[in-house]
């Protein structure tokens, strides 16, 4: 094995401190071969190849290699075997490491390896196995701010949702991560503007489905004077022409991809912003600690994650009355604010195709379909499409990935569709279809589109109606698990909103018993959601400048009365 000097070893702890992987990359090669390499120093060129830039898809592979090397050498490393298993999955090739992580699990908990094995979990829809394990780290208090969020994503996904345990987790998670006064003191002293400015903070301003209902609002606020921020939290090379185009639709865009949490706060309090509306919550590359030192007198959640955030400093929650009871509040952190209709719209679709006629009249029997991304596919959804599938002949079902990482699920998809006595030739899968022209047409194949639950679909069901696709969906108990529900509310099809499970498989098979009647609402569901608030952007626009207008009204008159 290859044994450094202290003089290597101090270039090397340099070279990476400062970040200079391409150095450290040559540096290790220079003074090793794979042979004689030892764990160490191949985990470690491993990392350099994935760190530095430019890599080639040829970097992936060799990092993969290299940490499987470094693990081989040395079955202890865990470091390596959680390098192994994160890069394996990434490449859709990771049944040798997932045996390897479950080998490792057996011997005692380690916090690194729960991380990779929920993330296998994950992808193969197993989310209550990777609730289970993120629950384990929480325990152990072995959660940094990525995993935190990580768990309480998944726990919205889960089969066994439980309202007031979730929010018990988020309670713990935010105090786990809040700043001392110490730390609070040192930040920018906040001060108020005169005039009404509203940012938003995300790493989503991109092709994402967060551009297509932010494009909603950003013109009518700026139409009644309001200065509208973008604090973009994603690095500049990742953002493409859809970033570009909100660009010109702010009157600033602040770059906070590069600054800590600390220093990107200061930035949103040097603008004066009035209102700061996040709209990720603890979805993937959130920064959920820049608004735990709240850089904004009113701080709001919106649109972009359908539940309490669980941060105290975080005021606002906007929902809708059918997706929050009034009783139900104080199972949220954030005082609820109510749109008039529906909690967000859709800024509507520029591809030019026509309603085609539905697929049941050529084949002669219903096809049903979902779109949404496998993690919202639950053991309890897929049994209860087995039964719809058993009591409708002929019926399949197309189930399209959202992304290419959503395609791992879909062996573990067919094992429990067989499970319940439903053969694979009455599953079809679709590929994620880069193109969003390619993934709409992709709903001409179906007739009925089946909502997941607890975790509905939100800008799939957008997508389904506007081609002419009705959304078979069901009640729920929460703000997430309602969005199906707000959504066929506001459209006026409560038809297609089950009670429950079994009201649920019992419409699917009335409406099988009535084709007709799905051929008819195929040609009219388009104009139907288009003149709806689903697709009314001038109504959403006024109602929701509306809200935030009497909002920072209130907050000036409390400030008064204080």
């Amino acid at each position: 094995m290859t044994l450094l000097s202290e003089e290597q070893k101090k270039k090397l702890q340099k070279l990476f401190s400062e970040q200079r992987f391409s150095e450290i990359e040559l540096e290790i090669e220079t003074i090793s071969d794979f042979k004689t390499r030892s764990p160490f120093l191949a985990n470690l060129l491993g990392v350099a190849k994935l760190k530095k830039e430019n890599k080639t898809e040829q970097d992936w592979l060799d990092a993969r290699n290299l940490f499987l090397d470094s693990y081989q050498k040395a079955p202890n490393y865990d470091d390596a075997l959680c390098n192994y298993a994160h890069l394996s999955v990434k490449l859709r090739d990771y049944d040798h490491a997932f045996r390897e992580l479950l080998k490792r699990k057996e011997k005692g908990y380690n916090p690194k390896i729960n991380e990779a094995l929920a993330r296998i979990y994950f992808f193969e829809g197993e989310i209550d196995k990777e609730v289970d394990l993120f629950k384990e780290n929480e325990k152990n208090n072995h959660l940094n701010p990525v995993t935190a969020s990580h768990l309480l994503v998944s726990m919205n996904y889960s089969s066994n949702f439980d309202q007031k345990d979730y929010l018990n987790y988020c309670k713990n998670i935010d105090r786990r991560f809040s700043f001392s006064d110490e730390e609070l003191n040192k930040l920018n002293k906040l001060k108020l503007d005169k005039n009404l400015s509203v940012g938003f903070i995300s790493p989503d301003f991109k092709e994402h489905s967060v551009y297509y209902f932010l494009k909603t609002i950003l013109r009518p606020l700026k139409s009644r004077k309001i200065k509208i921020f973008a604090f973009n939290l994603r690095k500049r090379s990742e953002l493409d022409e859809k970033s570009h185009e909100l660009e010109g639709e702010f009157d600033e865009w602040i770059d906070l991809s590069e600054s800590t949490d600390f220093v990107a706060a200061n930035k949103i309090i040097d603008k004066k912003t009035s209102i700061l509306i996040d709209i990720t919550g603890h979805f993937a590359r959130n920064r959920f600690r820049i608004l735990k030192y709240k850089p904004s007198p009113i701080q709001i959640s919106w649109m972009g994650y359908v539940n309490t955030t669980g941060i105290k400093e975080i005021d606002f929650l906007i929902a809708d009355s059918n997706l929050i009871k009034k009783n139900e509040e104080n199972l949220y952190t954030e005082k609820i604010l109510k749109l008039p209709n529906i909690w967000n719209c859709h800024s509507g679709f520029t591809e030019n195709l026509k309603i085609k006629e539905a697929p049941l009249v050529k084949n002669n029997f219903l096809t049903f379909g979902c779109f949404n991304n496998s993690s919202k596919i639950s053991e309890k959804c897929i049994n209860v499409w087995s039964k719809i599938l058993s009591n409708i002949e002929n019926s399949k079902i197309v189930i399209k990935a959202q992304s290419q990482d959503s395609e791992i699920a879909h062996k573990k998809i067919i094992d429990k569709f067989k499970i319940n006595n439903i053969s694979a030739d009455r599953i079809i899968f679709e590929k994620h279809q880069k193109k969003r022209i390619d993934h709409l047409k992709m709903y001409e194949l179906i007739d009925i589109s089946l909502d997941t639950f607890p975790y509905p679909g939100v800008t799939t069901s957008f997508e389904s109606i506007w081609m002419g696709v009705p959304v078979l969906t069901m009640k729920g108990f929460n703000f997430v698990s309602r969005c199906g529900e707000s959504i066929n509310v506001n459209l006026g099809i409560e038809e297609f909103l089950a009670k429950n499970e079994d009201d649920y498989i019992f419409k699917a098979i009335e409406f099988s018993k009535n084709l007709e009647k799905i051929i008819e609402i195929r040609k009219t569901l388009r104009d139907k959601a288009l003149n709806s608030p689903l697709f009314n952007q001038k109504m959403f626009g006024d109602e929701f400048c509306d809200l935030i207008e009497s909002t920072w009204k209130n907050y000036k008159n409390n400030l008064k009365k204080n």
